[in-house]
Formats: structure tokens, sequence, C-alpha cells
């Protein structure tokens, strides 16, 4: 959701998500918006080196990067993404294309290797995921955070339930997205033989104006189209969950923020 660092042709980058559409920007700054909180208090607590090499992977609109260039004066903050657009006038900040997909970086270069909300829309996660575990150099860490819409499919309303199922199917036939995948991460980071592994969550609810239901909103609206194209929903489904959303007496979680991070040593 934040990036659109990958070359498949039917994924992220000619999805409903991807860059060029007029309303991206703004639904990015809504995901910070969201998301910014968690990731800086899992920064906080890492102790890094003197003069930190740190990569951003798919780092969207920015503002991460760009607090990490603030937080850590003395590192050396590069952010990545394959379309780079919204990427600019971030001062000291190393901007690069790259494809996470099928582009590497020499071992051991980093000594935190960051990505959010990028695995989960990327097929090769797994290999992904691997690969960049080598390019952390001893001592340092990767930190993973992602989303999972597990909350959405456990709700009471079955309306709100119906929305997010075909949202959730739209990622996976469009994308190739897996959106429970986040809620596996600690695991997989043990699995690659990552020390002082460690998780936080933040619960996104909808319905109570907080950054989350903004983002949630944003990200339903901009797949209207392809949700009423592929037969998902009917508009009277997306005018229904709108008039939910709006009802004072509805809230309900509708996504967890997942952090994940490991030590190589």
């Amino acid at each position: 959701m934040t990036t659109t660092d990958t070359a498949q042709a039917s994924g992220y980058t000619s999805s409903y998500l991807a860059d060029q559409h007029a309303g991206q920007l703004e639904r990015l700054r809504t995901l910070e918006r969201a998301f910014d909180p968690l990731s800086h208090a899992v920064f906080d607590q890492l102790e890094l080196a003197g003069k930190p090499a740190i990569l951003d992977l798919g780092a969207g609109a920015g503002s991460l990067a760009a607090w990490l260039g603030k937080r850590y004066p003395d590192a050396t903050v590069t952010a990545t993404d394959i379309d780079t657009r919204f990427l600019t006038n971030i001062p000291g900040i190393r901007v690069m294309t790259h494809n996470v997909a099928t582009d590497d970086f020499p071992a051991a270069s980093f000594d935190v290797v960051h990505a959010r909300a990028l695995l989960c829309h990327l097929t090769e996660r797994e290999d992904i995921l691997t690969r960049a575990a080598t390019w952390v150099r001893p001592g340092g860490w990767l930190v993973i955070e992602d989303v999972s819409l597990q909350p959405s499919l456990n709700t009471a309303n079955p309306l709100f339930r119906k929305i997010a199922q075909a949202g959730i199917t739209l990622l996976e036939r469009s994308i190739g997205s897996d959106m429970l995948w986040a809620d596996t991460l600690p695991g997989r980071l043990r699995d690659r033989g990552f020390s002082n592994v460690g998780h936080r969550t933040l619960e996104g609810r909808i319905g109570d104006n907080s950054p989350a239901d903004i983002f949630w909103a944003a990200t339903t609206a901009q797949a209207g189209p392809a949700l009423l194209k592929l037969g998902l929903l009917t508009q009277d489904d997306l005018d229904a969950m709108a008039s939910l959303r709006a009802d004072p007496a509805f809230t309900a979680a509708a996504l967890t923020l997942v952090s994940a991070w490991g030590q190589v040593l």
C-alpha cells in the first residue's frame, strides 16, 4: 500500500493502488498518518550504530524516510521505490529507483533494512524477506511492517464483512496480495535465524474518523471501480457501506498494523 515496488505488469503498478491514480498521493498520506506513530515507536527502541546506514524499501510518499533523516542526523538514509515520483524535496535523503523483487544490494550493506506495507502485496515476499536479511550487517536490524485485514473478517456486521472480503479478493486477484501474511511475521523472522525478535501491533478501526478510518475509506473509494467491474460488489453495497461508516453508532476493528523486527548477530 505504501509502495509500487514491483515490476509485474499485472501487479501493483497497473492496479487500482498504483501511483498514477489522481488520489494516490493523498491516500498514501492517510496511510502515513495511520502507520507513522507505530513505526516511530519501533525505531525509538532499536539500538543503532553511531552513523547508521538505513534502507527504507518501497518508501512511498516518504514521510518515514524524512523522519529517519531527522531522528538520526548522522545516518545515511536510502529511500527506494520502483516509482519515486513522490520522493522529492526530502533533505538529506538518498533516493533510488529500485525493484525489490529483482534488484539486490551487496551483503551486509545496512544497519537497518525497513519495509512497510510492501511485502504483503508482492508474490515474491518470501524470497524478498530472505534476500533482505542478507543486506543487514551483523548487529543490525530487519524491520518489517505490514497490514493484516483479519479483524475485518471477524466483524459481526454482515455488510462490513462482505465489503472486506470483496476487498481482499480484489487484492488477491489483481495484485497477488496476502492480507493475512502480516500476522505471521515474528515467526518468519525467527525461522530465518534472527535474534531478539519482537513485534508490536496497532488496531485500526473504521467509523471513528481516526487516521486508520480515513485510510480505509480512501482505499475503498479508489478500489470502487475495480470492485464493480469484477462484480465483487454492487453500487448499492458501496453506498450502504458509506452510510454505515457515517452512522455515529457504528465502529468496528478493520485492520491490524503489525511491526516485527529481528537482529543479525
